[in-house]
């Protein structure tokens, strides 16, 4: 069987030891003849199966118990990829919302506004909750939209409809 070397067992092992000390000269069985390059590259493959072989355990890993992100329900058994993934968009969510410049006030934690948008004027937030369940609903462009599930949502899509519009503009 003829021995190959990774090109990052390479990149590792030259940064281990040095470029002059590196030595990949392979014998006449096909294996490398330094043993101390053989044997670190031994160690080096184990460890890289290892962490492969956890990944894949992590990536199929299931919810012990039922949990809930922003009104979203992930029952026990759900993998927890599927939960990751959600909570990242509620992440990107939060940090849209956050680096908004778009200022959004209100009297009575139900309806907000913000006037003087980019392109869409006055826009309206509305908070709805209706058998314990919240939604949340913009209205710009003399149109509704949504459900969403957090203010925070309502605020990405609005950045997103004014991102697309300064493209237009740009392309126009």
């Amino acid at each position: 069987m003829k021995y190959s070397v990774d090109p990052k067992f390479k990149e590792y092992y030259i940064e281990l030891v040095g470029e002059e000390n590196a030595d990949f000269t392979v014998d006449k069985n096909g294996l490398l003849e330094d043993r101390d390059a053989f044997l670190a590259h031994a160690c080096w493959e184990y460890k890289e199966n290892q962490l492969k072989a956890y990944q894949e355990q992590i990536e199929n890993l299931k919810l012990q118990n039922d949990c809930m992100i922003d009104q979203t329900w992930f029952m026990k058994g759900t993998p927890v990829a599927n939960l990751i993934k959600h909570a990242e968009g509620v992440y990107k969510a939060e940090v849209a919302a956050q680096n908004s410049k778009i200022k959004f006030g209100t009297d009575d934690n139900e309806h907000w506004f913000a006037y003087e948008v980019p392109f869409f004027g006055t826009v309206q937030i509305d908070r709805i909750e209706e058998h314990g369940l919240v939604e949340w609903d913009i209205h710009f462009n003399e149109c509704w939209q949504g459900p969403f599930n957090s203010k925070q949502q309502c605020i990405q899509h609005l950045e997103e409809c004014i991102a697309e519009k300064r493209q237009e503009v740009k392309e126009g």
